[in-house]
């Protein structure tokens, strides 16, 4: 196998990580039940440990001490409705 950074050498290192999706679920629930996923990936953070339940089995990412975190609410109208949408992003580097 050819070594990558020789067959594209402006690839950067950034361009060549290993990306793997370990949990991905895209639902709608009840506001109360959405809350209650809030809880307990909250208490995951606290414990500094969050398992999520998979048809896999559950998966278990470890959480260090110091984490990023990124909220934002936005609202957007159309039509005479409006969609208002919240995000929040916790991101941490492992090693």
């Amino acid at each position: 196998m050819a070594d990558l950074e020789q067959d594209h050498p402006n690839d950067t290192e950034e361009d060549m990580s290993d990306k793997k999706k370990l949990v991905e679920i895209e639902e709608t629930r009840l506001a109360y039940m959405a809350g209650v996923l809030l809880k307990e990936v909250a208490e995951g953070l606290s414990r500094r440990q969050i398992e999520f339940a998979t048809e896999d089995g559950p998966v278990t990412v470890a959480v260090p001490k110091d984490v990023e975190i990124e909220y934002s609410v936005e609202r957007k109208e159309k039509d005479g409705e409006a969609k208002t949408k919240l995000e929040i992003e916790i991101s941490w580097k492992t090693c």
